[in-house]
């Protein structure tokens, strides 16, 4: 929702912006009539001669707390299949990043492409699998994003605006790596940073993953390391871990001999080059929640990433192959 001369300023900007105040809706990108009306009507733009572009204000209005819409309808009047934001939803079939976004798509109410079952649906009532969390009200994007940012005692607004039930955050650096920092998001102009081929993760800690503790806060018992009871028992994993494993022995041999790999946890900030084997990659390379899925969703069950099995295919959305042991065996030896 901008205003001509916002939109002009602030795509302008954005680039810059995004090095200095982290993501949208954040700081000098927190332009409140954006989404907010102060008495409930609006019948022309800012400009001085009433022109513009501006969101009609929702049927129902007044909102609380002065929305111009509900929540997930104000959202998608700009992240959904408009030019100017990332297209979060891709119903109308709307501008997508060159490779795919690392977070996927989005669904709403099972409609085509992404369907209930393919990820995180909004409008969805239901229980978080693995934990207890839901929202009656249904699914909102407030419910995973703040629409503010985080300012307050963090060191950095949080990646994505990331802010869940119980406010754990992932920090990130923008253009040039911090490896005290969760995710490392490359700035290439636009929302190309969106791309999968932009966005890397660090391991600050060698036995956590703040991307799983994000994700942790509503599926509880499927995310966690070798010390947490519900992921493992003596020596035996009772679920695939998120955290303090490392990719070593026979299966990063298997790994680094493919020319397209799943994403991992990198302690270093090293993560070879997409295209070509990773000969040397180290020991210290971590799965966590994003290596098998896609945090929005995509065309597949539970945003599942299916590669091709041999790993001689781009990784995108969804994934080039078909089956679910092309994923397996980004890592797994088993039947290769």
């Amino acid at each position: 929702m901008r205003i001509a001369t916002i939109l002009v300023a602030g795509v302008a900007l954005l680039a810059v912006q995004q090095a200095v105040a982290g993501d949208y809706h954040y700081n000098r990108t927190l332009n409140c009539n954006e989404c907010h009306v102060m008495h409930g009507s609006m019948q022309h733009g800012y400009n001085s001669d009433g022109g513009g572009y501006r969101t009609v204000i929702g049927g129902a209005a007044p909102y609380p707390t002065l929305l111009r819409n509900s929540i997930n309808t104000l959202c998608l009047s700009c992240h959904d299949n408009q030019t100017f934001a990332p297209d979060v939803l891709e119903v109308n079939g709307g501008p997508a990043p060159t490779l795919g976004r690392q977070g996927g798509a989005l669904n709403q109410h099972n409609i085509n492409p992404y369907r209930d079952a393919d990820g995180h649906t909004l409008g969805s009532t239901a229980t978080a699998p693995g934990g207890t969390w839901s929202n009656g009200a249904g699914l909102d994007c407030i419910d995973c994003h703040s629409p503010h940012g985080i300012g307050g005692p963090h060191a950095v607004n949080p990646y994505r605006n990331l802010s869940g039930p119980n406010s754990v955050v992932l920090s990130y650096a923008v253009g040039t790596n911090d490896l005290t920092r969760d995710v490392f998001e490359r700035l290439n102009g636009g929302y190309n940073h969106y791309d999968i081929g932009n966005i890397d993760f660090n391991e600050p800690k060698a036995d956590s993953s703040y991307y799983g503790a994000f994700c942790r806060q509503c599926h509880t018992t499927f995310h966690g390391s070798s010390t947490d009871a519900v992921m493992k028992s003596e020596n035996a994993w009772l679920r695939h871990p998120t955290a303090d494993a490392q990719i070593a022995g026979d299966m990063l041999t298997w790994f680094q001999s493919r020319n397209y790999r799943v994403k991992v946890m990198s302690p270093t900030g090293e993560w070879g080059t997409q295209g070509s084997q990773w000969t040397n990659a180290p020991a210290t390379i971590t799965p966590s929640c994003f290596t098998c899925h896609r945090a929005h969703g995509n065309k597949r069950s539970f945003a599942l990433i299916l590669p091709d099995s041999l790993g001689n295919s781009p990784v995108g959305e969804e994934g080039s192959g078909t089956a679910y042991p092309g994923l397996c065996r980004s890592c797994h030896t088993e039947g290769v």
